[in-house]
């Protein structure tokens, strides 16, 4: 197994706490290391990790990192003592590496003074609260069972006040308690995030209350999700949100649901390795083996115990009741700690019960909502001139018109949130707002500047947007230099292999991105691939150029070198993500032009998407593209981009090149013979009105063939 990918890292600064919570996986569940660890993290230590951390990051090229101080309580460690160590770990890691910092507190101890240094620093901070007094009292404590509600609320209205530190609140669910007036509580506070977390619990410490109320879970979680939904949509619930994300085959951003791979470890205050915290409440040790003054993350990483935490992620690590559940590519089992039993980990999540009911519920309301919405768009545009690059000029500028008013008002917005900000930040975005309409059009097309304005929006918002492995994406200001670069001179496009970070960050450590000495030589490639493209059908090319401006290179260290992989995703509108390298050398150019077409095609469907809806929601299918399930949406966009390429190679077996011939008949071959089965399944699923119209174009263009 390749070991894992380690961008995470939970660092234990204190191992005391000064509350006494009574559901506390560190203090009240049966891993009772702590009671012989330091107290603090020491400096040797802090200093092991900084080298280790900066070490790992070059070994394995990850530009960016996230570090968590935790305890018990991180402050006891002292606010002026944990900036120093962020500084220490940044200088260490140095400019190429991009490290986020926040800590996880109980706020007893954060004063104004504490997030001045913070705010300084660039240190986020999350809180630990269970909502109001009457909630956060049942369970967060003093050991002598006083109150700490009046400290932490106190220390929520001075986060209210720091939007640049606040990452939001902890919330452990007590379900004897009203969800209706939790929710109410915390919208009244609109924090940039709420977690709710079931507490920790396993099939030898069942969850608390339920043996008297065996519904007491389910009622609880679907009366809260239905009060969210219908309430208060506008508060970012992580759970909520995660569950959607999963039931519509998105990356979930939380063990909770889905299926993933370990990214993060811990580092306790004697300075070892460990897995995952909470796997302290099964009690069977978290050790790694080694710690940081004697072991390399790089071997943390590799160790036997993280690669059985690793196969628990992933589906054929479940038992078999999950394996065979209609529910499990949503599910993906439920939290690793949450399935333990005296026989290890082979069970379903000791919460099963109530994950079945929050999914068929969830799928339930979405599908109501779907048949109770006003109706559908009306389809206004010619659907069989839509698909073709020849017929559809007319139709796909009006598409991209209405885009780009979408995105010019965003990037309006989040430059004058930005200029709201102050500082030279600020000041730019100002110079900018001040540019002609027209330059500001163009700048507002470029799929960088859409990324960011959204994270920007969000930001002003209190939301929180995340990248694919589920890491929030932060507030970057400074972006606007780029911006302002980009309106200096003629935008040429394509844009190929631009050092541009809002291309890259909303797919975090998840993507590997070539190093320029790589870009500069393929760029001479995209374009004989675009010219491939161009010279067999000029409107496709006209196409490409006006509505897919920029083109990344990629790679997949993971995959085999000989392997060409590309993606494209409507978080960065209009950017092509293509890998160009095989084995030693560059790939061929029709291999590119095929990615480049693929990629295209994508990015077309987000357009007409963005006005029409083709799919419904909650549906997972097969795709024989795919070894994985997937959303109906996902296959109707194989369907829709396969239909070109068939087209495309039936081109090369004609007209291209003799070393291109037998790569032509087996991608043909392959092609018919997955969009005979992808046409069959989805025969059997729903489509809204738009996507039945689309769909039945794609039919009738499968048996024609333009290289006739």
């Amino acid at each position: 197994m390749t070991p894992a990918r380690i961008s995470s890292f939970l660092v234990k600064v204190a191992s005391r706490c000064n509350l006494d919570c009574d559901y506390c996986y560190v203090y009240h569940h049966a891993d009772q290391a702590w009671r012989s660890m330091p107290q603090v993290l020491s400096d040797e230590d802090r200093q092991a990790f900084a080298r280790r951390l900066a070490e790992y990051a070059r070994s394995i090229d990850l530009k960016r990192a996230a570090v968590i101080f935790h305890g018990g309580e991180p402050l006891l460690a002292g606010a002026a003592s944990l900036c120093a160590f962020a500084r220490l770990i940044r200088e260490t890691a140095g400019p190429d590496i991009d490290i986020d910092i926040g800590l996880q507190t109980n706020g007893l101890l954060l004063d104004d003074e504490a997030l001045d240094l913070f705010e300084a620093h660039g240190i986020g901070v999350s809180l630990s609260l269970d909502g109001p007094r009457a909630v956060n009292d049942l369970h967060r404590t003093t050991r002598r069972r006083r109150s700490s509600f009046d400290r932490v609320e106190a220390a929520l209205e001075r986060l209210k006040l720091r939007p640049g530190v606040f990452a939001g609140v902890i919330a452990v669910i007590d379900a004897s308690t009203d969800p209706a007036e939790l929710l109410e509580y915390f919208a009244g506070h609109a924090p940039p995030r709420v977690d709710f977390l079931l507490p920790d619990a396993h099939h030898g410490r069942p969850p608390p209350g339920r043996s008297a109320d065996e519904d007491l879970y389910v009622r609880w979680l679907l009366r809260a999700f239905d009060t969210w939904l219908d309430h208060y949509p506008s508060l970012p619930v992580r759970s909520f949100e995660a569950l959607l994300d999963a039931i519509m085959g998105l990356p979930s951003g939380t063990d909770a649901f889905g299926f993933g791979d370990v990214s993060l470890i811990s580092v306790e205050t004697d300075g070892t390795y460990h897995d995952l915290d909470v796997l302290k409440v099964v009690g069977n040790g978290t050790q790694l083996g080694g710690g940081v003054k004697d072991t390399s993350i790089a071997e943390a990483a590799s160790s036997v115990r993280l690669e059985d935490h690793r196969r628990l992620l992933a589906r054929s690590g479940l038992c078999a009741t999950c394996q065979e559940c209609a529910v499990v590519d949503i599910c993906g089992g439920g939290a690793v700690p949450h399935r333990w039993s005296e026989g290890g980990f082979s069970n379903p999540t000791v919460y099963c019960r109530e994950m079945k009911a929050l999914i068929a519920h969830a799928q339930s309301r979405l599908s109501e909502a779907l048949e109770t919405e006003a109706g559908e768009p009306e389809l206004d545009i010619d659907v069989d001139a839509f698909e073709l690059a020849e017929t559809g000029e007319a139709v796909m500028a009006n598409l991209r018109e209405n885009a780009s008013r979408a995105h010019r008002e965003s990037l309006d917005a989040a430059l004058r949130y930005v200029a709201g900000q102050g500082g030279p930040a600020g000041q730019t975005a100002l110079r900018i707002l001040t540019l002609s309409a027209e330059r500001l059009d163009s700048i507002s097309w470029q799929p960088g500047v859409v990324a960011w304005s959204g994270v920007t929006l969000a930001a002003r918002d209190g939301r929180t947007v995340c990248d694919v492995s589920g890491a929030p994406l932060s507030f970057d200001p400074d972006y606007v230099d780029d911006i302002e670069r980009l309106c200096r001179s003629p935008i040429e496009t394509p844009i190929v292999g631009a050092d541009d970070r809002w291309l890259r960050r909303p797919f975090g450590d998840a993507i590997a991105f070539e190093p320029e000495e790589v870009a500069d030589a393929a760029r001479p490639l995209v374009e004989e691939a675009l010219r491939i493209l161009a010279a067999w059908r000029p409107a496709l090319g006209r196409e490409i150029a006006a509505t897919s401006p920029a083109v990344q290179f990629i790679r997949d260290p993971t995959a085999h070198p000989d392997k060409i992989v590309s993606f494209s995703d409507d978080a960065v509108p209009g950017a092509l993500f293509v890998s160009v390298r095989q084995g030693d050398g560059l790939i061929d150019a029709y291999d590119l032009a095929d990615s480049l077409l693929h990629e295209h095609r994508h990015q077309k469907l987000y357009l007409f998407e963005r006005r029409f809806p083709t799919t419904l929601p909650g549906d997972l299918v097969v795709s024989p593209w795919r070894e994985d399930l997937r959303p109906v949406s996902g296959l109707f966009h194989a369907i829709f981009v396969f239909v070109e390429l068939r087209r495309f190679w039936e081109h090369v077996l004609a007209s291209g090149p003799p070393r291109m011939l037998t790569r032509a008949r087996n991608q043909l071959a392959d092609t018919e013979r997955n969009l005979a089965q992808a046409f069959a399944t989805l025969e059997q699923r729903q489509l809204t009105g738009a996507g039945e119209a689309l769909a039945a174009v794609l039919r009738s263009r499968r048996a024609v063939s333009l290289a006739a």
